[in-house]
């Protein structure tokens, strides 16, 4: 299950109640929530916790969700209730001590953080996918090294890094067609 994949998975029914998918999907949405968080929280150690605690009550729950979406947005603004409880207590903290804390975000731009979190993780995962040398020829390249370089470095041809280069620019443009796809079907569905 995998929004940047297969679109029939999107429509699929999330299981929580099952360990496997459980651990699978904590697996496949980690990042994409660290990513959100950290927009929120520059604290890599308390987003973390906070991720844990989500996931814990989802797992206490014991939830079966229609489908891929509902799951990831409820995911999503569940993440976003904790961060915000978490900045309410740290504003109580400090307004206690004196200080003053930035504002609540407001709900658009929680929505185009997610997004931008969902994006990432589309992009991750279709750069992972590539084939071991084309992601590594493809990440020097994105690096700011030049053709020569990358040739050097890898002990192989300027045309063998052209290819690299290319075929990495294909799959990575078709798997961020499919995900742009995926996107606009977020967008469509209400949260």
């Amino acid at each position: 299950m995998n929004l940047s994949g297969n679109h029939a998975d999107i429509d699929k029914e999330v299981d929580l109640t099952d360990i496997r998918i459980f651990k699978q999907q904590y697996e496949a949405n980690f990042r994409r929530l660290k990513y959100f968080g950290m927009q929120y929280i520059p604290d890599e150690e308390v987003v973390a916790d906070l991720i844990q605690d989500v996931w814990l009550r989802i797992w206490e729950r014991q939830e079966v969700f229609p489908n891929l979406v509902a799951f990831r947005a409820y995911l999503s603004q569940s993440l976003y209730h904790a961060i915000l409880n978490h900045l309410k207590h740290a504003r109580v903290e400090t307004e206690y001590a004196g200080q003053a804390v930035s504002r609540e975000p407001q709900e658009e731009e929680v929505t185009i953080r997610m997004i931008k979190a969902e994006v990432y993780q589309m992009v991750n995962a279709a750069f992972d996918d590539l084939p071991t040398a084309c992601r590594q020829v493809y990440a020097a390249s994105l690096s700011g090294k030049t053709q020569r370089e990358i040739a050097e470095e890898f002990h192989i041809t300027i045309n063998t890094v052209k290819k690299h280069i290319n075929n990495a620019n294909h799959q990575l443009r078709r798997r961020l067609k499919d995900a742009l796809l995926a996107v606009c079907h977020l967008l469509a569905c209400p949260a």
